[in-house]
């Protein structure tokens, strides 16, 4: 009786064991089919994108802005774009491009991405005409989402001493603003109602400019005392990218959009970016940004956001993905 118990025992011994070998020997399978096949990628939500538009236009002109958005979505499946809109309305916001000092605007703007709950892990930014030197004024001043990438087609980072035509929808405020102009960039009044006097740069008058100008030599850092912020800020950046327009007619001089503007004393010839004191001595981090490979200074031919047909999609949306 008891080898029988015995032979009964073994034999269920020698069932567990097989079992157990047939389990270790199916999880060695598991575990190489596994390292062998290629685990399914995870698709991770595209890096929504912040535009600013430029002087007359507003957020949502469906020639304009609002055809850009729609480009940007149906290029980019999935992807968040927040037009700024600075005031309750298209309207209002044509007519703040103008008559809302720059500083104001930018305030704004701060106030419209740090309440857009999509921007909260960082955005990508494009900038038309004024509106790249305020999305840099941006990303210097607000305390909000951080921009990640920025883009300037046009800009007149550097400004201007000219306003020789304007285009947009709108060329009544248009006039409106060069009379505003003729009565003195420089003058309070002007610096704090018209946005462009914000950023018109009198070659000929440094001291004057640097001393009654409200915006532009602040984001310039163009004063003895620089702000680290902003250089901190500007080397933050994983990529600025600036556009120049080769046959600009309406920013003077066009080199603004690369950081360039006339050499002291003239407006006649200007001096390159790099030999600059701004960039020599790395007021606002551009110096420091380039040297990392994150500076790229593009141009191309037209008139002032005249893009050649196909040239947004082949050389900027890419730049946003």
């Amino acid at each position: 009786i008891f080898d029988r118990i015995d032979s009964v025992q073994a034999a269920k011994n020698t069932m567990a064991c097989s079992k157990l070998i047939l389990a270790a020997v199916a999880c060695a399978l598991v575990f190489h089919l596994t390292e062998a096949l290629p685990l399914p990628e995870l698709k991770s939500s595209p890096v929504p994108i912040v535009m600013w538009h430029g002087m007359g236009d507003n957020c949502c002109l469906p020639m304009s802005m609002g055809a850009i958005k729609k480009k940007l979505e149906s290029s980019i499946p999935g992807v968040h774009v927040h037009s700024l809109m600075i005031g309750e309305s298209p309207t209002k916001d044509s007519w703040n491009s103008f008559f809302m000092d720059a500083n104001t605007q930018v305030e704004e703007a701060c106030k419209l991405v740090q309440a857009d709950e999509a921007l909260a892990n960082g955005y990508y930014a494009i900038g038309f005409s004024q509106g790249g030197q305020f999305l840099r004024a941006l990303l210097e001043r607000c305390d909000g989402p951080p921009m990640k990438r920025l883009i300037t087609l046009g800009g007149q980072h550097r400004g201007v001493y000219g306003m020789p035509h304007c285009m947009g929808a709108n060329h009544t405020l248009c006039e409106i603003a060069r009379k505003t102009l003729d009565l003195g960039a420089d003058t309070a009044f002007v610096q704090h109602h018209l946005a462009q006097a914000d950023y018109w740069n009198d070659a000929l008058h440094q001291d004057k400019y640097l001393k009654d100008n409200i915006f532009l030599p602040d984001i310039n850092n163009e004063g003895a005392s620089k702000n680290q912020q902003y250089i901190d800020r500007i080397n933050s950046l994983e990529h600025l990218v600036l556009l120049k327009f080769e046959q600009d007619s309406m920013v003077q001089p066009r080199e603004s959009s690369h950081f360039e503007f006339y050499s002291p004393g003239q407006d006649k010839t200007i001096l390159p970016l790099r030999e600059s004191p701004l960039y020599q001595e790395d007021w606002i981090g551009l110096k420091s940004l380039d040297q990392r490979g994150a500076l790229t200074m593009l141009s191309c031919e037209g008139d002032h956001l005249q893009l050649p047909k196909g040239y947004f999609e082949e050389n900027i949306i890419p730049l946003l993905q």
